[in-house]
């Protein structure tokens, strides 16, 4: 019998896993509805091109539709490249807000306007969410 501790944590994990993948369905969803905004943000920050913002923009919706994808049908592989996925985005945030090119968040939504510590704090809670849970259904896998 599992002891309660281990299905807390399981209850937690897979908490922060659906909210992974509703946190991802909401960005894509908002960028690709808001495309012309998201683009005109990352222009903005002046390390894109226009032209380059175009392919990057789709690139990045791209990206989080395969992520929700990979969290559905391949969830350990999805969670770990949520992870890097969204250190990749810190460092994306960072660079730009040590540049001073950081003005608000460009994520759309809700978040869209978020100052940079306030990204930042959301950023690594899902980063911390996605290798929690990773870790605790890897452990899981590996007791079987």
């Amino acid at each position: 019998m599992i002891k309660e501790t281990v299905k807390t944590q399981i209850k937690i994990a897979e908490l922060f896993y659906y909210f992974l993948v509703f946190f991802l369905c909401y960005t894509a969803s908002n960028k690709l509805i808001k495309l012309q905004s998201f683009r005109t943000n990352l222009i903005k920050t002046t390390l894109f091109t226009p032209d380059f913002a175009d392919v990057f923009s789709i690139c990045v919706i791209i990206l989080e539709i395969a992520l929700i994808l990979l969290l559905i049908f391949y969830r350990k592989n999805g969670l770990l490249l949520s992870c890097i996925t969204f250190l990749a985005f810190t460092l994306y945030i960072s660079v730009l807000n040590f540049k001073g090119l950081y003005e608000v968040c460009g994520c759309g939504g809700v978040l869209n306007g978020l100052q940079y510590s306030y990204h930042l704090v959301i950023n690594i809670t899902l980063i911390i969410a996605s290798i929690f849970s990773f870790l605790t259904f890897h452990s899981l896998n590996n007791e079987k």
